[in-house]
């Protein structure tokens, strides 16, 4: 069952997503493969393909093991940017009829992010409403921090503001991430404003945002200081 706040947030973004497709199609298996080589980081592509292979072999046994076992693959792939070869097998997860849970989903829209493509990232938001799941401050986060990773920074403070206008309250590591996407983008005033209102909503500002605050600072004073030398 939706809180209240919850329900009041999902009104709102199912009809602010109408222009989505039902669930926009995801780059085929084929190609997503093929491409594992150009989008390794780490670990090493065999550790891959042995991730994949398992995957494969858990899908294929009688009896399906239980879907947090497939997530534990997918989260390891997300976090270590093979987001391509994550959201084949999820595809894969699909097509063999096994419901996602809702961490499955934030998994994969984290996928969508890191590759840029947030439209991706909406039409996966939109089927965790349809699905019923709660969507949680994982969720959310993600989809801030993929949205400053694009450069859009209007976009992000928007999403921001609107869920909060709709009683849902972030966390001390969603005011991290809102802050440090100002101070990465320049708009450091922007991301004082914030650290001055996040006590009110219950939430100390931790070392890790007052040295995001201090660094972007002191980054704007060198920039000031080389003007007169610049011009």
């Amino acid at each position: 069952m939706l809180s209240s706040s919850t329900s009041r947030i999902t009104f709102i973004f199912r009809y602010s997503l109408l222009q989505i497709p039902n669930f926009v199609s995801f780059p085929s298996s084929s190609s997503s493969f093929s491409s594992l080589h150009s989008h390794s980081v780490s670990p090493s592509t065999r550790q891959v393909d042995e991730a994949v292979d398992s995957f494969t072999r858990m899908l294929s046994m009688r009896r399906t093991p239980p879907v947090i076992q497939f997530n534990q693959i997918l989260g390891s792939l997300s976090k270590t940017k093979h987001f391509h070869v994550a959201v084949s097998l999820f595809q894969q997860l699909q097509a063999r009829g096994i419901a996602p849970s809702i961490v499955t989903l934030n998994i994969l829209i984290n996928c969508c992010c890191g590759m840029g493509r947030m439209t991706l990232a909406s039409s996966v938001l939109a089927k965790i409403f349809r699905m019923d799941y709660q969507p949680n401050t994982v969720t959310f986060t993600t989809i801030l921090k993929g949205l400053f990773l694009c450069g859009s920074v209007e976009k992000a403070v928007r999403f921001h503001d609107r869920v909060v206008a709709h009683g849902f309250q972030f966390n001390q590591v969603t005011y991290g991430t809102l802050i440090n996407g100002l101070c990465k983008t320049g708009h450091t005033s922007a991301a004082i404003q914030v650290l001055r209102k996040i006590p009110r909503y219950g939430i100390a500002p931790d070392v890790f945002i007052y040295n995001t605050i201090i660094d972007s600072l002191c980054k704007d004073t060198l920039v000031n200081l080389r003007k007169p030398l610049i011009y």
